[in-house]
Order: C-alpha cells, then sequence, then structure tokens
C-alpha cells in the first residue's frame, strides 16, 4: 500500500490532499446545515420585525445578548423590547444608544433610564419631529459587543450615535478579566465574535459548558449572582499587563466604533463615564507585593490605627498617619479612600476628590473604570472630532463638595433616578447645542462643549421632568439594588424582605416583588395600582401610574382609554372626549371606545356625533362581539336617546326595544319606551 501510495503521480497526490482538506470543511458544512434544519440555536439578530398596535415595527430581539455569553440562559442579561417604526416617517429623528448597564439603566427599567428621559424631554421639544432614542443597553457587556452590533445599527438609519460605556472593560463579555474571555488577542475576538453566528460554534460551546461543569467543583453558574459569574481574575492591579491590555482593546474599539459610524454619516456623541466617589468604599485593596510581609502586616495595621482615630473624629492625628504610609507604599486604595474621607472631614474638599479618584483607580475589583478611560475617551473624541459630553463635570457640580457619591448613585456606579435624569438633561442640553436637527455645520469636537452656564442650565433643569415615573418605578430599583447590595462583592448576607423599606408603601412594595418574580409585567404591575387607587377613589395617584405606561406606550390604546374613564368619572367631559380619541386613534375599530365616545357626546347633548359614534361601535361589535350583552344595551339606550333629542322618534323606539330585549331589568331604558309611546300617540 506504501509503494502504491508512493508511485501516486504528483497531480494525484495535489488531487488526494485536496481531498483530504476538503473533507472536515464538508462535514463542517454538512453539520451546519443539519443543526439549522432541525432549528438549533439561533442567529441572535439585533431586531425582529414584529406587527404592533396594527404597525409594523422593529422590535429589539430579547436574547440577543446570547451571543456573548456561555453561561446558563437564567442568567445571561436580556435587552430591552424597544419597539421602533419599521419605515421610518419623513423628517424623524432617530437615536441609539448602545452601551453597559447604565444605558439599560439597571436596577430601572423602561422610563426611568437616560435614553427614555431624553427622548421624553425631545419630544417635548421637538413638536414637529417624531423622536425615536432607542435604548441597546445590556448587562455586563463592553465594547466588543457595541462594535459587534454596529453594523446591524447603522442599517436601521440612525441619525446619531450617544455612546456611554467603559465600566464593563475588564469583566464585562470578552473582557480580559472575565470568565467569558477565552482570548487575549483583540483579532481573534473579532473573529470568534463571527464564528459565534454558526451553530457548529454554538453547538461546541454548550457541549463544553456541560463537560466542564461536570468536573468542576465550582458552584454551578447558575446558583451566582451576573457579578460573580463573570469575574474570573478578581486582582487587576494598575502597573500590570492585563490593564494596559484591556485600555489598548478600549481605545482601537471606540476608535473603530466612531470611524465606522462617520463613514455612515452618522453623527457620534460620546460621554465621559461617572461613578460613585464618596459612598463607595474600594471593593479590593492591598498593599504592595513588594513590600516584605513584616512591613505589609505593620502597614496594615497602621491603617486600622488610622481608621480608629477616623471614627473617633481625630482626623488630623488620622491623616498624620496615613500621609506616612502614603510615603512607604501608595498603592492601597484603601489608605486612599480613607485618606479621602478624613480630607473631607476638615472641609479640604479638592485634595479629597483627587484621593477619591486615585482609591477607584486602585480598586483591585475593576468593576469602575479607572481615570484613564476618561482620558482615551477625550482623546479618541479630540482625534476624531466627535463632540464629548463631560459627565464626570457635570456630576460633580451637581454634587455636594464636587464629589459625587450616594446623592446620585445606588452602589459602585449605577445611579439613582436623578443621576439618571441628569444624564438625559446633559444629553439634552448637549443635542441642542450641537443642533442634531439640521445642523448648520458638521457636529464636531469641542474642547468645553457644555460651559458653566450649559452646567448650571442642566442642574436647574434635570429634576422638573419626570418622564412619567411613580413610585412603583422607584420601587422596582430599590428592592433589586437591596438584592443586589446582599450579594458579592457587597457584604453578603441572607436576603430578609422584612426589613426591607419600601420607597412606596406595601402595596407598591409587593407589586414590585411580584415583577422581579416575573409574575407579572411592567404595564401590568402599574395598571394594578391603578386599579388600587380607583378603587380607594384616590383617581389622582391612578391617572398617575396610567400616563406613565402611555407615556411609554403612546401607541397602545388601552392607558388612554382608561385615562378617559378617569376624568369622565370626574366628569370632566372635555378631557374625557379628549382621551377617548386618543385612544381611538390606536385602535379605530375598538366597540367599547366607540360607545364611550358616545355616551360623552350624549352627556354633551352632541348627538349627532353621539349617533354615529354609537351606530358604528354596533356595526363592528356585530362582526367582533366584544361588547358585553349590558354594555351593547347601554349602546343602544344612548343611541335611542341621541335618536330622541333629534325627533327621528321612530328609530328612537325601535332602538330602545333593541336594549330592552337584552336586558329587561333597565329601568332608564323603560322610562323612556314610556316617554316614547306617550310622544307617538
Amino acid at each position: 500500500m506504501t509503494n502504491e501510495s508512493s508511485n501516486l503521480s504528483p497531480k494525484k497526490r495535489v488531487l488526494f490532499s485536496l481531498i483530504l482538506i476538503a473533507l472536515p470543511v464538508i462535514f463542517l458544512i454538512l453539520l451546519e446545515g443539519l443543526l439549522r434544519l432541525f432549528g438549533y440555536g439561533d442567529d441572535y439578530p439585533l431586531v425582529k420585525e414584529q406587527t404592533l398596535y396594527h404597525k409594523p415595527k422593529y422590535v429589539v430581539n430579547r436574547q440577543v445578548a446570547r451571543r456573548y455569553f456561555n453561561l446558563p440562559p437564567e442568567i445571561i442579561p436580556e435587552a430591552s423590547e424597544e419597539s421602533f417604526d419599521r419605515v421610518k416617517k419623513p423628517g424623524a429623528l432617530r437615536i441609539f444608544c448602545p452601551g453597559g448597564s447604565t444605558t439599560a439603566g439597571f436596577p430601572y427599567e423602561i422610563n426611568a433610564t437616560f435614553p427614555f428621559q431624553l427622548q421624553y424631554r425631545l419630544r417635548n421639544a421637538l413638536m414637529d419631529h417624531h423622536v425615536e432614542v432607542i435604548n441597546l443597553g445590556i448587562s455586563a457587556v463592553n465594547s466588543f459587543t457595541v462594535l459587534d452590533i454596529l453594523p446591524e445599527v447603522l442599517q436601521l438609519q440612525p441619525d446619531a450615535l450617544i455612546i456611554y460605556m467603559g465600566h464593563n472593560e475588564f469583566y464585562g463579555a470578552l473582557g480580559v478579566g472575565s470568565t467569558q474571555s477565552f482570548f487575549r488577542n483583540r483579532q481573534l475576538i473579532l473573529l470568534y465574535l463571527k464564528l459565534k453566528r454558526f451553530r457548529v460554534m454554538q453547538l461546541l460551546e454548550s457541549l463544553f459548558r456541560e463537560i466542564a461543569g461536570i468536573f468542576s467543583s465550582q458552584p454551578t453558574t447558575a446558583r451566582l449572582s451576573l457579578m460573580q459569574a463573570m469575574v474570573g481574575k478578581q486582582m487587576i492591579r494598575k502597573d500590570s499587563e492585563a490593564f494596559r491590555y484591556a485600555c489598548r482593546t478600549f481605545e482601537a474599539n471606540l476608535r473603530e466604533i466612531v470611524k465606522r459610524a462617520r463613514k455612515h454619516h452618522v453623527a457620534v456623541v460620546l460621554s465621559t463615564l461617572v461613578s460613585n466617589l464618596k459612598d463607595q468604599p474600594p471593593f479590593m485593596s492591598r498593599f504592595s507585593d513588594e513590600l516584605d510581609p513584616y512591613t505589609r502586616k505593620r502597614c496594615q495595621a497602621k491603617l486600622l490605627k488610622a481608621r480608629k482615630l477616623q471614627m473617633e473624629g481625630k482626623h488630623e492625628a488620622a491623616l498624620a498617619i496615613f500621609s506616612r504610609l502614603n510615603r512607604i507604599d501608595s498603592s492601597s486604595a484603601d489608605l486612599h479612600y480613607f485618606r479621602a474621607k478624613s480630607l473631607l472631614a476638615i472641609d479640604d474638599s479638592s485634595e479629597a476628590l483627587r484621593e477619591f479618584k486615585k482609591a477607584r483607580d486602585l480598586d483591585l475589583l475593576r468593576f469602575r473604570a479607572p481615570d484613564i478611560f476618561n482620558k482615551i475617551i477625550r482623546r479618541v473624541a479630540r482625534e476624531t472630532n466627535v463632540p464629548v459630553v463631560d459627565m464626570e463635570e457635570v456630576f460633580q457640580k451637581t454634587s455636594p463638595g464636587g464629589i459625587p457619591g450616594a446623592n446620585l448613585f445606588y452602589e459602585h456606579l449605577h445611579p439613582r433616578f436623578d443621576g439618571y435624569r441628569l444624564m438625559a438633561q446633559a444629553f439634552f442640553e448637549t443635542l441642542k447645542k450641537i443642533q442634531i436637527i439640521n445642523p448648520p455645520r458638521p457636529i464636531e469636537f469641542q474642547e468645553h462643549l457644555l460651559n458653566p452656564d450649559d452646567i448650571n442650565t442642566i442642574r436647574k433643569e434635570y429634576m422638573k421632568e419626570t418622564g412619567g415615573v411613580t413610585p412603583l418605578d422607584l420601587e422596582f430599583g430599590n428592592l433589586r439594588i437591596y438584592y443586589l447590595t446582599h450579594h458579592w462583592p457587597f457584604a453578603e448576607a441572607p436576603v430578609n424582605l422584612k426589613f426591607y423599606q419600601p420607597v412606596g408603601n406595601q402595596l407598591t412594595r409587593e407589586i414590585a416583588y411580584r415583577h422581579l418574580r416575573k409574575k407579572i409585567f411592567w404595564d401590568g404591575a402599574h395598571y394594578k395600582v391603578a386599579e388600587f387607587y380607583e378603587k380607594q377613589n384616590n383617581l389622582e395617584k391612578a391617572l398617575q401610574e396610567y400616563q406613565a405606561v402611555y407615556i411609554a406606550f403612546y401607541e397602545n390604546y388601552f392607558p388612554a382609554f382608561k385615562i378617559g374613564d378617569l376624568y369622565f368619572l370626574q366628569e370632566n367631559f372635555t378631557y374625557a372626549l379628549r382621551w377617548y380619541r386618543r385612544a381611538l386613534t390606536n385602535d379605530p375599530l375598538n366597540p367599547l371606545i366607540l360607545a364611550k365616545l358616545g355616551n360623552v357626546t350624549v352627556l354633551t347633548r352632541r348627538y349627532k356625533a353621539a349617533v354615529k359614534y354609537l351606530r358604528q361601535s354596533l356595526e363592528i361589535d356585530s362582526r367582533q362581539k366584544r361588547l358585553s350583552a349590558p354594555q351593547k344595551a347601554t349602546a343602544l339606550y344612548l343611541l335611542s336617546v341621541s335618536y330622541a333629542n333629534l325627533q327621528q322618534f321612530s328609530k328612537a323606539m325601535d332602538t330602545v326595544n333593541k336594549a330592552l330585549a337584552l336586558k329587561p331589568d333597565f329601568p332608564q331604558a323603560r322610562e323612556l319606551k314610556a316617554k316614547l309611546r306617550q310622544h307617538l300617540h
């Protein structure tokens, strides 16, 4: 056999080699085809086509993040199902906001996020333009994800991108310290993201996860929080190669994102990053490994002594120890954080700010972006000539002593609602300044885009608008934070809701808990609270809950319909009519809305309009069968009243008889019939 193969001609040897190379390729192609044929895996596109509210829409795919995580499905973060017009309206302004959990709005959702709050402000300001601000934020993703989805975003006709990202470069999917990172090479990661679209790759990853789970002695990731499941390398020093690699890839990805967007003539607005400096101690801190064990132990003891003095209010004595320690070894994040606390106590806020920043930058568990990332963002903005919002300065100017803390943040980096609407106001003022609608000149970099007067305007205006946020929305966020901060990397403790302090009341607490357990949707939660307030005759609070849903989903007829009902109960027929008409615009063939309009127009003595609405309602219901027998009888009675007032007495008699046939015990209809009989005879 060996002799025969050695006697093969050169052509046959080449052909034999090609067949050997082609066989695995053919096998992979066949396997890919079979996996697709049997429905295994998914492309996980960014958007899907759907019909919502009788209109063709694009809807952001909730599962798009499955491209980036090799984790159990139950802990993979989900995107918000944002919807927008499939066919962009003429003159519409369409802005996309890709990013991580801050862009997503964690711990809130829908109306309390900065993209939604920005959209609300833009729609109020630009009444002649249809404004769409689409939130593409996903928890635990970073610049690789934004770069990966960018081609799909650019196909959706954006006018602008607002990019706030950078906190997840270490532990986000494919970050250097993440469990979801397999390479420390940017080009290999980009290739891997392309291969992830293939079903064969998805199958291999699934098999790898199952095998690794069998042989692993660690707790399964399904039992971990997302933060804990993502962290692979806990200690990343500022002078390490891992740190430098994260900086390089962040800058390269950011440049590529801006370059591609500009190539498609899409405006880009960048933003510096913000985090909790004053009220978030470092997650992980230690003195330098270069110190000998004895010196390191002594430094730790001195640090504890200084902290004891600090707690006793002896800040000058504590600062003296902090200074001596700083001369020995300045690499401890705790040293700078607690030194900043004492500096703040003696009113040296400018030096305290510098120390708080050092503490954040030296935190070995890198959930907060270091200061160098803001320098990278500013450098890329300057060199690519795109505007940058100095969000860091905005947050500092809005915080006591110029140091952001619990006034605007919940924990290490997620803003409270006030923080999110501050961000929205800053982006709003920026878009006004660069005149995103029909700019007179190319939108470009400016050294100080927001001047002191602009920042003062932001500070004055940001709390004036809520965008429909109610105490229930704040409860959603507060309860999520309660769970988050009872798990690693925070102080781990059993979650006991007996000790949870609600933002609103026991009702909002109960509904928020059901929502977080996925027992009720966001809009359904608002409806439940509204119904409770209706029963309590607290119509103003009920109105706020329905308006929250209407502002978020203004194309849905139901919240507008319920708002009309509330005004009807208050006998404010002008407003009731207005809201019923809005509901009808969204669902023009709804017999119940038409019947309600007929009722209001009867009460306001517009009988011709009433006949039109009521007849249309009854005619549509003859096909749809949506009205109950009492509702249909009431509509017939109101139509009879309208005919009688228009002196069409025969029609009135026929109609009231139909009403009584459906509901014999209808006193008003019987009384009307008696009057009509008397008049006719």
